[in-house]
């Protein structure tokens, strides 16, 4: 019920114009039975994203193996772009929503990495890459996560403002853009 009504608040407000008696309301509680359960509205934000990135996670992880490379970039995609719309709270938390107070700063880098993190795990799925020879592979896996969560992001940025768009279409766009790039890695 708390979960729930600081996910409604924290998506709706942001996190530095959220507050505990907003998330107390929402939740039905009074704000003193709100600081029993969190002490900070840092720990509540806490809660909210690491709840929220396991989902996404546990999404991403879950893309099956496909045929080819392309099938299975577009099955990943296809994934993260039904996750969003299926949890656009979720979404906004995570990846639209850019807090200014220190505390939550590192948390919303925590989940940046995190997601970068799997999306490198992803890639790793992917057929040996053609990079270049002064480049360790992890570190180029990382750049490439990071290219690809990026436009990924900056697609969904955009999405959001254009919801009536299907996932399809999104998966489309995002494959003409981005699978270009990575298919000319593969070796």
């Amino acid at each position: 019920m708390i979960l729930a009504a600081s996910t409604q608040v924290i998506a709706a407000q942001g996190y530095d114009k959220a507050s505990m008696r907003d998330i107390a309301k929402a939740a039905n509680v009074t704000t003193p039975v709100l600081y029993d359960h969190f002490s900070s509205k840092t720990d509540i934000y806490l809660e909210v994203v690491q709840h929220h990135a396991s989902n996404l996670i546990a999404s991403w992880s879950e893309t099956k193996e496909a045929g080819s490379a392309e099938e299975f970039f577009v099955q990943a995609t296809t994934t993260f772009f039904t996750w969003i719309k299926e949890n656009e709270l979720s979404w906004r938390i995570l990846f639209l929503d850019q807090p200014r107070a220190p505390e939550a700063i590192e948390i919303n880098r925590q989940v940046r990495r995190l997601a970068d993190e799997a999306m490198a795990a992803m890639i790793t799925r992917l057929p040996p890459l053609d990079l270049p020879e002064s480049l360790d592979i992890e570190v180029a896996t990382r750049a490439i996560s990071a290219q690809v969560t990026g436009a990924g992001n900056a697609l969904a940025t955009w999405w959001w403002e254009n919801r009536h768009i299907p996932v399809k279409t999104v998966v489309e766009l995002n494959h003409g853009l981005v699978w270009s790039g990575l298919e000319r890695l593969i070796k």
